[in-house]
């Protein structure tokens, strides 16, 4: 069989869009190793219909967010209208806990949750002449609707996955991107999350499981990754729930002495649970963490049942700006916010010397709790705007003022006049010798990298405080109880 996989096109809408490798479909890929398999990223290579003529597949798969559906869609769409003989799958967050957003004729197969085996099975079955509905965790698409396979639990052992083929890839390699221009390469350790956060869905996804693969495995597939990649990033929910594996994976690092920079995602309380382990990681090229800070507000962390505090996030924030590990804070944007809360939120920014902040505005991911109990106040059911940059939520400020004041944090955070007066205050206070200053800010922008971000970013702060203007607002409802 000729297998082709999809990475679909960007949608618009993003504020930042994502440029890393599509390690699913590598996953995939790897799956399916006995067929001949291709990968297309339309992020990059948006020529669909050249590709469907020169590779000629017999199947072929796309993976999708909440807002990727409608362009996954279109792509499928094409496919069938360009030979209705192939067949045609999705998987992905959106398709797992909303499946029925697929149930339309030029979709022939839904996966359901993690699709390594699944995939592999349907391949199988499909290539051998048998009947795909006997296939575990799928959905087929029927003209009275869907029918669901036998749902069983996801138990496997991530060890006994095949590596991500990433030469399928190669010729993207250059375009694998952050925001700072590293070429990245992407790992996965584990899946799933024990926490029970409202706003996430990968809990759901992996219903309530956390697996994690072996150390040794781990730096089996990290000393192999290419060198041209600059900064590796662990693409986990949560890599360092189990310090024990974490503490094994340093070891085999050091007594291999693998050399390279990477970046992983970690909560506040973990980082002050174990100082000595990030500082560890450090040891080996941890160059910076992920942390979802969410709010200034104890009251807000626990809505989101985030399970953590304002007090151990700054403490989190303290010990990383001492072991001198760079720090990328992720904040919330309440729909609820009035002036004076985005003050109060630029404020928490200042006060505690954060200089990477990304600000997402609150939003209810289809099959996350925050979603299903909320659904009479959402404003916007257009998927394309599920993007963490429109507010699906009615807001307290007119919208006009919303955008604006969200506009304006992101300007005020990365102001040349706050960068000129810390560099200022650190100056002065290291002519005092005083005892105050944090050793090193590890996450502040050179002036270089500030620059560039204010050329880059005068679009980007027009366009989202215009983008109420383009919302497909539907009749707003009552905002009680967000």
């Amino acid at each position: 069989m000729n297998i082709l996989l999809i990475k679909p096109p960007l949608n618009p809408n993003l504020l930042i869009p994502n440029h890393d490798e599509p390690l699913e479909l590598e996953y995939l890929a790897a799956a399916a190793r006995e067929q001949r398999v291709e990968i297309l990223d339309m992020r990059i290579d948006k020529n669909l219909m050249k590709k469907l003529g020169t590779f000629r597949p017999d199947m072929v798969g796309i993976t999708a967010y909440s807002c990727d559906v409608k362009y996954a869609k279109n792509v499928l769409q094409e496919v069938k209208k360009y030979n209705g003989r192939i067949k045609t799958v999705i998987g992905g967050h959106h398709a797992t806990l909303l499946p029925h957003d697929f149930a339309v004729p030029f979709v022939d197969a839904i996966f359901l949750g993690a699709s390594d085996f699944s995939f592999r099975e349907f391949v199988r079955v499909m290539s051998g002449g048998g009947d795909v509905a006997s296939v575990n965790n799928i959905a087929l698409v029927k003209e009275n609707g869907l029918h669901f396979t036998g749902q069983v639990p996801f138990d496997q052992n991530l060890d006994l996955l095949p590596l991500p083929a990433r030469h399928l890839t190669l010729q993207y390699r250059k375009n694998y991107r952050d925001s700072m221009k590293n070429q990245t390469g992407l790992i996965l350790t584990s899946r799933g999350c024990p926490y029970r956060c409202n706003f996430c869905a990968c809990w759901k996804i992996m219903e309530g499981k956390y697996i994690a693969r072996s150390p040794e495995s781990i730096v089996e597939e990290f000393a192999g990754l290419p060198d041209e990649i600059d900064l590796v990033c662990f693409a986990d929910d949560n890599t360092l729930h189990s310090q024990r594996r974490v503490k094994r994976f340093i070891e085999l690092i050091k007594a291999r002495r693998i050399k390279k920079r990477f970046m992983m995602y970690a909560r506040a309380d973990t980082i002050v649970n174990d100082p000595g382990l990030i500082e560890s990681l450090k040891d080996i090229g941890l160059e910076y963490l992920l942390v979802g800070i969410e709010s200034f507000r104890d009251d807000e962390l626990n809505r989101l049942n985030k399970k953590t505090s304002v007090q151990v996030n700054n403490q989190a924030i303290r010990i990383l700006r001492e072991l001198g590990v760079g720090i990328s804070p992720h904040l919330m944007v309440n729909p609820n916010y009035t002036r004076e809360d985005f003050r109060q939120l630029f404020k928490y920014v200042c006060d505690t010397d954060l200089f990477r902040p990304v600000f997402t505005v609150l939003t209810p991911l289809p099959g996350t709790d925050l979603y299903d109990e909320n659904q009479d106040h959402i404003v916007i059911k257009d998927y394309d705007y599920f993007d963490f940059t429109h507010s699906i939520f009615p807001t307290k400020l007119n919208r006009k003022e919303f955008y604006s004041e969200y506009a304006n944090l992101y300007k005020k955070s990365y102001s040349f006049r706050r960068f000129f007066k810390n560099k200022f205050k650190n100056w002065r206070s290291f002519l005092k010798k005083s005892q105050d200053l944090w050793p090193s800010h590890p996450d502040r922008l050179s002036f270089y990298q500030m620059l560039f971000l204010h050329v880059y970013g005068i679009p980007v702060y027009f366009k989202v405080k215009n983008i109420y203007k383009s919302e497909p607002i539907i009749e707003p409802q009552i905002l009680a109880g967000l």
